[in-house]
């Protein structure tokens, strides 16, 4: 990762080096490759890695982070090879579609994606860091609606911050390139009435705006209201009674902790909404550095809002 880094990110300054590898030491690629949606296929050449790849896997769309061989094996076939097996494996899997994020100055790599039979999608002039970064994808197997739409269910009370945390996901997945729907339902109370959003993206236009399974459930409120979800709760009822946060699980299991964090680490449980905002982009394969996510952030608190998400996505720019 460290000679990825300094070679694809050659330009950059030695600070937003420095930044990158904090997110890919030791400890943080052993907790990246031991999350469920993550992928990770490796070329060995007498029991050395000359070539990998990473990505997240997750509703049938395969994201890949990251592509790299040593020099001297360039043009031996390893990064073919890697992408061969991936598709065979992915399609084993039932996945539909291989998108990534590449530099935009990579016009090499690029080329090379194309001849593989990649196709541009969007592109997006300004990163987390400043520079451009080009979309591409490759669709693998067969395109219908169910594997397409991906339906996010946002449910809490009023204050919650339900609607900030909404438009600014549909924001993101719209800059990204794909289709959103965002429908908001209010019930009648005027204080402490419950709030719910409807947020599905796809890769073509969403016929029927309205979730009535979600593939993501987040749930802020302690309700008997039950809603069928095929995965990742975000639940107050988790926690212990009287704490001001959530917790986030998995229907495997998996606990992600906020505990007292919004108000001990950020000093107001109204950050609790960028901090699942975080945790939710993580989740779904949508790496926080593609975007300039502060210019759809609210200005009043902008840095504490921003800290939150990166405190919910687990980013480290400090190590």
């Amino acid at each position: 990762m460290g000679l990825l880094i300094d070679e694809i990110y050659a330009r950059e300054s030695e600070e937003v080096r420095r930044i990158l590898k904090a997110n890919f030491t030791e400890g943080a690629l052993q907790e990246l490759c031991g999350d469920e949606h993550s992928v990770i296929h490796v070329v060995e050449a007498e029991g050395q890695v000359v070539a990998f790849l990473f990505g997240w896997l997750f509703h049938y769309v395969f994201t890949m982070y990251w592509i790299y061989s040593l020099k001297e094996y360039r043009g031996r076939g390893a990064v073919k090879q890697l992408l061969d097996y991936l598709e065979a494996d992915l399609k084993a899997r039932g996945c539909y579609k291989i998108e990534m994020y590449a530099y935009a100055e990579q016009n090499k790599f690029l080329d090379f994606c194309s001849k593989l039979g990649f196709e541009k999608s969007v592109l997006i002039e300004q990163s987390l860091f400043g520079f451009k970064i080009q979309k591409i994808f490759k669709y693998i197997g067969p395109l219908d609606t169910a594997r397409m739409e991906k339906r996010v269910k946002i449910i809490g009370e009023a204050g919650q911050g339900v609607k900030l945390l909404s438009f600014t996901l549909a924001q993101i997945l719209t800059q990204l390139g794909n289709e959103v729907s965002l429908s908001l339902n209010y019930d009648a109370a005027v204080r402490g009435g419950t709030i719910s959003a409807d947020l599905i993206y796809s890769d073509r236009a969403i016929e029927n705006p309205l979730i009535d399974e979600a593939d993501v459930l987040i749930k802020f409120t302690r309700t008997r209201q039950f809603f069928p979800a095929k995965s990742l709760v975000i639940d107050e009822g988790f926690c212990e009674e009287g704490t001001v946060s959530c917790s986030i699980k998995s229907e495997h299991g998996t606990s992600y902790g906020f505990g007292d964090v919004a108000l001990t680490v950020f000093g107001s449980k109204i950050f609790i909404n960028m901090i699942a905002l975080g945790r939710i982009l993580r989740y779904i394969g949508i790496n926080i550095l593609l975007l300039n996510i502060k210019e759809l952030l609210p200005q009043r608190s902008l840095e504490k809002n921003f800290e939150a998400v990166k405190y919910g996505f687990n980013y480290r720019d400090d190590v």
